[in-house]
């Protein structure tokens, strides 16, 4: 025990005096009653400071144990369970077409304890693509390369033309902030490539968009709390994966087709979506161009690599902010 006190005070304070008497070092020490206190602050103060910069400097490690310790996926599992006990399919659009409180409300309900954007941003780009305000068009570089599908930036119709298109009116003015957003980050020349959305979320901080990534109207909120909402959400998801197995159609499922596609794209099953639509209404997405070009966006890596490429950037930005 005194050999240990003695480190602990050597370390912690220079208080302590060296001589040498010709044999070795030896330590002249304080009174006994701040030898104490020192000690007491070496065994508490010194370890608990070490601790909170090694959670500062590995925040998302210590976030990761804690989500499974504390029996998040699990839980989570659970609640998803009993939501889709008994679930029958769900043809409409849920959460009031509000693709917002769709990813919040499915985050909370997923297996991965970061939260994920790329599903909402693949989302909000087939929105801006279905009302002319971004189009993905081939274009060569400057370089003259081969042409390759890049991201054009059109003209935003306005929230309300959007509402009056039936569009939720807070989701309207979300569409519209991530129209500014791709529209800044794609500068004078309209044409955004992917290096640069990246680029813009990382060096502009804080953009409105991001920040209203991670806020809800109060409105939003009781839509989100809602457990009809979850359901619905879960509801649509399993029909949109078991379409080429269900009997029962109608026209209504070429009407909301691009809708679908929209919610397929946010829950991350576009793709399968996308072949189950297409074996059943071959004649429709062969003799309807508009519908295939969106067919064509969903399956086109260049959807993908903008999606990366803006969960990169705000990754970089939260980074940085922190």
């Amino acid at each position: 025990m005194n050999r240990t006190k003695a480190t602990y005070l050597a370390l912690l304070t220079a208080a302590c005096a060296t001589a040498d008497d010709g044999k070795g070092m030896y330590l002249t020490f304080l009174p006994e009653w701040v030898e104490d206190i020192m000690l007491l602050f070496g065994i508490i103060v010194v370890p608990v400071a070490l601790i909170v910069l090694f959670v500062g400097m590995y925040k998302k490690v210590f976030r990761t144990i804690w989500y499974v310790i504390s029996l998040q996926p699990l839980r989570r599992k659970r609640l998803r369970e009993r939501l889709t006990q008994g679930m029958e399919y769900y043809r409409d659009i849920p959460a009031r077409g509000n693709l917002k409180v769709a990813s919040v409300v499915m985050n909370s309900l997923s297996s991965k304890w970061l939260t994920d954007y790329s599903g909402l941003f693949g989302a909000l780009i087939l929105r801006l693509v279905d009302c002319d305000a971004l189009k993905m068009e081939n274009k060569a570089t400057m370089y003259g390369t081969e042409p390759h599908p890049v991201l054009s930036i059109g003209q935003w119709p306005g929230t309300e033309k959007r509402v009056a298109n039936g569009i939720d009116a807070q989701e309207a003015e979300f569409e519209g902030q991530f129209h500014q957003l791709m529209s800044d980050a794609a500068g004078s020349d309209g044409v955004l490539q992917p290096r640069e959305l990246q680029r813009h979320l990382r060096r502009h901080r804080p953009d409105a968009f991001i920040e209203s990534l991670k806020t809800l109207t109060d409105e939003e909120k009781v839509v989100a709390g809602d457990a009809a909402t979850a359901k619905q959400l879960l509801a649509l998801r399993k029909f949109l994966l078991d379409f080429s197995l269900i009997r029962e159609r109608g026209t209504n499922e070429l009407v909301l087709w691009k809708e679908y596609l929209v919610y397929a794209t946010l829950f991350g099953i576009a793709d399968k979506v996308c072949k189950n639509f297409e074996d059943t209404y071959p004649d429709y997405f062969r003799m309807n161009a508009l519908a295939g070009t969106r067919l064509d966006i969903v399956g086109n890596n260049a959807l993908v690599t903008y999606v990366d490429a803006a969960v990169k950037g705000i990754e970089h930005s939260e980074q940085e902010k922190k």
